[in-house]
């Protein structure tokens, strides 16, 4: 298609002027003063139309990027609190370990205690057996109420001679060839 082709087509989309002045039919409603108003009404609405889309997309853009910088927020919280929730377990298993080696470690003191206990019942039995002992023994030590010699045994009285038991009382050994009563 070539210019002059353009220029004859749209000539003939052109009203015909009619011979006094008046334009075709067709195109008589366009030049109605309603039909204008109409058209500029209708053209500012759609511009309204589209600075409201425009600033509405603006918004949805900002709110957007609210919402992520949001989200952003919330991951890194709920990242901080993992952290920390898991810093509390560990505390916790920390408390719980240390709390179970003290359990541990005071069963087997009071065990100890138990057995040193037992063990100074049992000192404290034999030292009263000793002191019996001793007491016993101390009745029958010492100077004989019949005798001359301090370290005369009850027992040999009337079996050992006199002689033998001096010779005992100075340190001697009796010796079963020492002479009887």
């Amino acid at each position: 298609m070539t210019f002059d082709d353009f220029k004859t087509k749209t000539m003939k989309d052109q009203p015909v002027e009619k011979s006094n002045g008046q334009k075709a039919k067709g195109l008589q409603c366009l030049s109605s003063p309603w039909w204008c108003l109409a058209a500029v009404t209708l053209g500012i609405l759609c511009l309204g139309s589209l600075v409201t889309i425009v600033l509405l997309g603006i918004q949805l853009s900002q709110v957007s990027d609210l919402l992520k910088q949001q989200q952003a927020n919330l991951t890194h919280q709920e990242d901080i609190l993992e952290g920390q929730s898991l810093a509390q377990r560990q505390t916790e298993e920390a408390s719980k370990e240390s709390q179970r080696e003290l359990k541990e470690m005071i069963e087997t003191l009071a065990r100890k205690l138990d057995e040193k206990s037992k063990e100074q019942m049992e000192l404290r039995h034999q030292n009263l057996n000793l002191q019996e002992a001793l007491k016993r023994a101390a009745n029958f030590s010492g100077l004989h109420p019949a005798s001359n010699f301090p370290f005369q045994l009850p027992i040999l009285d009337r079996t050992v001679s006199k002689e033998t038991q001096l010779h005992m009382a100075l340190g001697g050994r009796f010796s079963s060839g020492a002479p009887f009563v």
